[in-house]
């Protein structure tokens, strides 16, 4: 046989598929595709994937119509990185055993089963490295959009068409230099203030000065904030009362 089969690229493909769509289920949760297109089911049940991390981060509130819209969007982008993943591990790995099996037919010898393992298991640690970085990545993500909801909940309530945020810094030594620079002002110690409009809706690239809703890298621990009207900072960066007609953002220009 010259090369593999299409019966043996079929079965090797459909074992690497599973493989993925596993993971993706667990960290995603209900996938239409996966389900047979069933709608996505928001429940009460314990979940850890990205749906737990967006809910939680609206206060554990039942989402309305236009949120749980929002959830699956952001899902089906989520779903979509790891398909990619998936297809190009599938593709290479496919490629690279079909390329061994061409050279032992050549040599009219049986492929090395050693051989095909090292090749899926250096492709598969590969996966699982940019596997990390996408979970990471779309964790920090979900986790911020949902306050993005939240908050949205509460200046609506409130009036408040371009509500006034911050991120609540944790500042320790592993804090990063991006996340000084953006979420604080120059003193290091007051929250820097913006408007729900200034944030970007995109990941964010090292070095542009605008904050970012999906936060400012995977893992990121700066959490998204809303600030009521007439409220401010004190000398050690805490939200205090100041009067009712104290604007915080006019005061930061």
């Amino acid at each position: 046989m010259f090369g593999l089969s299409s019966r043996v690229k079929e079965a090797l493909s459909e074992s690497i598929e599973g493989i993925f769509d596993n993971i993706a289920l667990s960290f995603i949760g209900n996938i239409p595709k996966l389900k047979n297109k069933k709608n996505l089911i928001i429940t009460g049940e314990q979940n850890y994937g990205l749906a737990h991390l967006f809910i939680q981060a609206m206060g554990n509130k039942a989402p309305n119509e236009i949120e749980a819209d929002t959830l699956k969007s952001l899902l089906d982008s989520s779903h979509g990185y790891i398909e990619a993943l998936k297809n190009n591990t599938r593709a290479t790995i496919t490629d690279r055993i079909d390329g061994l099996s061409r050279e032992a037919a050549l040599r009219n010898e049986k492929m090395n089963k050693e051989d095909v393992q090292a090749v899926i298991s250096e492709e598969m640690d590969k996966a699982k490295s940019k596997m990390q970085a996408i979970a990471e990545a779309e964790s920090t993500k979900l986790r911020n959009l949902g306050s993005m909801m939240d908050i949205s909940r509460i200046a609506g309530d409130l009036q408040d068409s371009d509500p006034t945020v911050f991120f609540v810094v944790v500042r320790d030594g592993a804090t990063c230099k991006e996340c000084l620079r953006l979420h604080l002002m120059p003193n290091g110690v007051t929250p820097r203030l913006w408007k729900f409009s200034q944030l970007k809706q995109g990941y964010h690239k090292r070095g542009e000065d605008m904050a970012s809703a999906f936060g400012l890298h995977p893992h990121c621990r700066c959490t998204l904030t809303y600030l009521s009207k007439g409220f401010g900072f004190d000398d050690d960066g805490r939200v205090t009362y100041i009067s009712e007609n104290y604007n915080a953002r006019a005061d930061q220009k």
